[in-house]
C-alpha cells in the first residue's frame, strides 16, 4: 500500500494551523515502504523556526491519521523546520525576512559571472531590490547600497551570523 504526496498534503491542511505552515512536503516510494519528509515553517518567528514541540505535534496528528486512513501503511515519517539557513521562495521571503542577513546568487550588468554575496533587504519597488551589504560586527560603517532587478536573483537562503 502507498500513500500520495496529493493524500499527505490534504491531511496536513487539516492539521496545520498558522502560524505554522507546510514549507515542503517529498514522499518518497519505494516496494513497500514509503519515506514522508515534511518540512515546516512559523510564519510568526523572525527566522521561520518551528520548535521541537511543534514538530513532535504535527508527527503525531498526521501518524494518527495515516493509522485512521490506511492501517497497512509501511513508512517512515520525518518533521522538521525548514531551518535558520533555508532556501530562500523568491521573491516573496524577501519581503518577509527584510533586515535579516541573506546570502544571494545573483547575475550582474558588469559581469557575466555569477555573483554572491551577504545582504540585509533595504527596500522593494515593483521588480527592483536595495540591498545593504552585509558587514559583520561593523554597526557604524556606512553601508553600500546595491539595487537588483528580481530576475537576476538566481537563489537565496537565510544567513545566519553567529
Amino acid at each position: 500500500m502507498t500513500v500520495s504526496s496529493e493524500e499527505i498534503s490534504g491531511i496536513l491542511d487539516g492539521v496545520l494551523s498558522l502560524p505554522v505552515k507546510l514549507y515542503s512536503l517529498k514522499v518518497n516510494q519505494r516496494p513497500n515502504h514509503s519515506l514522508i519528509e515534511v518540512v515546516l515553517d512559523n510564519l510568526e518567528h523572525p527566522y521561520g523556526s518551528v520548535s521541537l514541540l511543534e514538530c513532535e505535534q504535527v508527527s503525531r496528528k498526521l501518524k494518527e491519521e495515516l493509522e485512521r486512513i490506511s492501517p497497512d501503511l509501511d513508512y517512515t515519517l520525518k518533521v522538521s523546520s525548514a531551518g535558520a539557513e533555508r532556501k530562500l521562495n523568491l521573491p516573496g521571503d524577501l519581503d518577509r525576512f527584510r533586515g535579516i542577513p541573506i546570502r544571494l546568487v545573483f547575475r550582474s550588468e558588469e559581469s557575466e559571472k555569477e555573483q554572491e554575496g551577504i545582504f540585509r533587504v533595504v527596500n522593494r519597488d515593483g521588480d527592483q531590490i536595495v540591498l545593504e551589504k552585509f558587514q559583520k560586527g561593523k554597526k557604524s560603517v556606512v553601508k553600500k547600497q546595491t539595487t537588483l532587478n528580481l530576475k537576476d536573483i538566481l537563489k537565496g537562503n537565510l544567513y545566519v551570523n553567529i
